[in-house]
C-alpha cells in the first residue's frame, strides 16, 4: 500500500478515510501506534495508505477536498456533522408541537437556528381534495387565501405554545423561523431542506393529523429520501432535563457506518454520553461474527479516547424485537442507524419493517444516509 496524506490530527484523517470509502476506494489509517492524544500533536505522524492502483483516484479526492475546504481542513469536526440550522416540519398536531419542543432542546445545545414548515393544500398545484379540512369557496384566489390565511394563523397558535414551553424551560435566544409552503407536504419539505442549507430535520413520527397526506407515510418518506439526518420523535417520547445520555447505533458493519458513528459522537457533543454499537445477529450462521466485530471497531471506528463506547453482538432472530430488548435493559435514550442499500438496515428500508421500527419503538429515532443512497 502506498501513502496518499499524511496529517497532524486523527480526526482528519478519518474525514480523508469516509470520503474513500464512499468512493469505493480501500484505503487504512497508520498511526505509528500513538495514542488519539499523543497523535493530536504529532505533526504529520498520521498516514493513510490505499493500493497502488488506486492512488489516482485517492489523490483526485484529496485534492478536491483541499480545494473546498483549505489544505489544513480547518474546523473538521464541524465539518462532518456541524447543526447549525435545525428544519421542524409542523402539521399542527400535537405531535409535531411535540417534535417541535424536542427540537428547541438540540437548538440550545447546538446553538443552532430552527424553522418550523408548513405545507398546507393548494388547490393550483393539489388538484384533487385529501380531506375537508379547508372549506373552498368557489373562486379559487379565495380559497388560496383563505387557505393561507388558516395556516398562517395555526402556525401563530403554536408559536405562541413554544414560547410558554421556552419559559418554563428556560429555553432563551432561540426564535423560531416560519415558513409556509404552497405544494405536498413531502416534496415541499425534501426541496426546502436542501435548498436551505439546513443539517436536521426533526419531525414527529406517528402523529394522526387532520390532513391525509400527512398521516402514516410522510415521516418515513421524509427519512429515506432526506440528505440530511432525521430525528424522528414519538408520540410518547418527552426530552429528559438531564438529557440524552445512552446512544445505541445499530450497525451491520457496513463501512459507512464509521462516518455515521463518528457524526454521532459530533452530534452528541459536549454532552456526557455513552455510545452502544450494537450489531443484532438474526441468523446464528455466521460462525466469525465475533472477527466482524473486532475488525469493524479497528477498521472503521479506529482508536477513540475520552468517550465510553461499548460494543455488542445480540442474537435474537427477530431484528425489531432484538433492538426493542437491547433498549430497555440498557435504558436507552436514542436510537441512531444508517439507511443501506443492503444488509441488516436494508431491512430498514422494506416499507412493513421500516413502519414496525418507526412507529413500535418508543424513544427518538436518528437516521443518517449512507453516501450511496
Amino acid at each position: 500500500m502506498v501513502t496518499v496524506a499524511r496529517f497532524a490530527y486523527l480526526h482528519r484523517a478519518y474525514l480523508i478515510k469516509g470520503w474513500l470509502d464512499s468512493a469505493g476506494i480501500e484505503n487504512c489509517i497508520v498511526n505509528h501506534g500513538l495514542s488519539y492524544v499523543i497523535s493530536t500533536q504529532a505533526e504529520n505522524q498520521i498516514e493513510i495508505q490505499v493500493y497502488e492502483e488506486d492512488v489516482e483516484n485517492a489523490l483526485s479526492i484529496i485534492d478536491n477536498l483541499s480545494e473546498k475546504y483549505g489544505p489544513e481542513f480547518q474546523e473538521p469536526d464541524q465539518m462532518i456533522s456541524s447543526i447549525r440550522n435545525i428544519l421542524v416540519p409542523v402539521d399542527f398536531s400535537e405531535n409535531s408541537l411535540n417534535a417541535a419542543r424536542y427540537a428547541l432542546h438540540v437548538a440550545q445545545q447546538k446553538n443552532a437556528k430552527i424553522t418550523l414548515v408548513h405545507a398546507y393544500f393548494n388547490p393550483v398545484t393539489n388538484p384533487l381534495c385529501y380531506d375537508n379540512f379547508y372549506t373552498f369557496p368557489s373562486n379559487v384566489a379565495d380559497a388560496l387565501r383563505e387557505i393561507e390565511e388558516t395556516a398562517h394563523l395555526k402556525m401563530q397558535e403554536i408559536l405562541v405554545k413554544l414560547k410558554y414551553y421556552m419559559d418554563d424551560k428556560s429555553i432563551s435566544g432561540i426564535v423560531p423561523d416560519i415558513k409556509l409552503i404552497g405544494g405536498i407536504a413531502e416534496e415541499a419539505v425534501l426541496e426546502l431542506a436542501q435548498a436551505g442549507s439546513y443539517d436536521l430535520i426533526v419531525l414527529g413520527s406517528k402523529g394522526k393529523s387532520i390532513s391525509d397526506y400527512w398521516f402514516g407515510s410522510f415521516a418515513l418518506n421524509i427519512m429515506e429520501k432526506a440528505k440530511v439526518p432525521v430525528l424522528a420523535i414519538p408520540e410518547e417520547a418527552r426530552y429528559k432535563d438531564t438529557g440524552f445520555k445512552k446512544l445505541m447505533y445499530a450497525t451491520d458493519f457496513d463501512k459507512s457506518d464509521g462516518m455515521a458513528i463518528r457524526k454521532l459522537l459530533n452530534i452528541a457533543r459536549p454532552l456526557d454520553v455513552r455510545i452502544y454499537v450494537v450489531h443484532i445477529d438474526v441468523s446464528s450462521e455466521n460462525p466469525f461474527i465475533n472477527y466482524d466485530l473486532e475488525h469493524f471497531k479497528d477498521k472503521y471506528i479506529g482508536q477513540i479516547e475520552n468517550i465510553d463506547m461499548n460494543f455488542d453482538l445480540i442474537q435474537n432472530p427477530n431484528l425489531i424485537k432484538g433492538i426493542e430488548n437491547y433498549i430497555l435493559d440498557k435504558q436507552i435514550d436514542i436510537l441512531s442507524v444508517t439507511t443501506h442499500k443492503r444488509n441488516l438496515i436494508t431491512a430498514l428500508i422494506k416499507p412493513s419493517i421500516t413502519k414496525e421500527l418507526l412507529f413500535e419503538i418508543k424513544i427518538p429515532l436518528l437516521v443518517f444516509h449512507s453516501p450511496g443512497n
